[in-house]
């Protein structure tokens, strides 16, 4: 009899905490400290072939990126443009690395208080294929001390907002030219050996490296300015972008060549007028950028190379 009794008296010991271990879980979960995903986001980067998203700044106009013949493109409202090499992968790491810190809410009555409704916030899509292998929306982001920034965060068909760490809303929320090719020229200057600047009336000349000396003509160079001129230029991007080609033959060009293999860089200019100067470089192909400053740094006169 006092068996069965202990039996009882354990049985009712049991289901007591296992309530209580069940409410505990409950509250701590509505209070977003427990019981929530710590990764929102895993995906191979390699599987990924394209990325699309419909920032917030767009009004919500899909850019994306995809791949192409082995490289990144992006395009956005049918025109197409090279993109950064580098920032698909980027992207995709940001995402990969989410750390949740806390539900911030539950319920969709509370999706605008956080912007990550699909008017407010930044849809982003993770694609392999025709497959859609995540999907969320960045909402707005918060600063508290000491510098700690949390960005918010929705998956798409889920009611959960979460807090994460970091200013998604910086890499992702951003226009169009924010993910194209900026590239101008990027070569490693200790390949270099010649350099052929084609300019309007008689300005044209040769830099060419002979015995271990940068000659202009038979005139030797300043050193100091030549390679202070070769640091200036060997990675050089520019993003005022030009919307096309301009309608005249070039004006200036500024020919490359080297060694070990090194593929000949070729940039042309087409000055238009003072405010217009727009530039092409055959490392970027299809791509003209209005600068005059970029300009100014590439077709220098030879009287600032040669020796004083």
């Amino acid at each position: 009899m006092f068996r069965k009794i202990n039996i009882k008296i354990l049985a009712t010991i049991f289901a007591a905490l296992l309530a209580l271990v069940i409410l505990v879980e409950f509250m701590d979960a509505r209070k977003g400290n427990r019981t929530f995903k710590t990764n929102l986001v895993e995906v191979a980067v390699e599987e990924i072939t394209s990325v699309e998203i419909y920032p917030k700044t767009t009004n919500g106009a899909m850019i994306k990126l995809f791949r192409e013949n082995g490289l990144w493109k992006v395009e956005s409202e049918g025109k197409k443009y090279n993109a950064d090499q580098s920032t698909p992968g980027r992207l995709i790491a940001e995402l990969n690395s989410l750390k949740t810190k806390n539900v911030a809410a539950t319920k969709k009555e509370n999706w605008e208080n956080f912007e990550v409704t699909d008017s407010l916030g930044t849809r982003v899509k993770l694609i392999a294929g025709t497959k859609v292998l995540s999907e969320l929306i960045i909402g707005k982001f918060s600063f508290s001390e000491p510098r700690n920034t949390t960005s918010y965060v929705r998956m798409e068909g889920e009611k959960e907002v979460y807090g994460v760490e970091g200013l998604l809303s910086m890499s992702f929320n951003r226009n169009l030219n924010a993910f194209r090719d900026r590239t101008v020229i990027n070569s490693t200057k200790t390949d270099w050996t010649k350099l052929t600047f084609s300019y309007p009336a008689d300005s044209s000349f040769v830099l060419e490296k002979k015995a271990e000396k940068w000659m202009i003509g038979e005139l030797e160079t300043d050193s100091a300015a030549v390679a202070q001129y070769f640091n200036t230029i060997a990675s050089l991007t520019d993003g005022n972008f030009a919307a096309q080609k301009p309608e005249i033959a070039p004006t200036h060009r500024l020919i490359i060549e080297g060694n070990n293999g090194m593929q000949k860089i070729e940039i042309s200019g087409y000055f238009v007028s003072p405010d217009e100067f727009v530039l092409e470089s055959n490392q970027n192909p299809d791509t003209w950028l209005n600068s005059k400053t970029t300009a100014d740094k590439l077709f220098v006169s030879s009287f600032k190379l040669i020796q004083n």
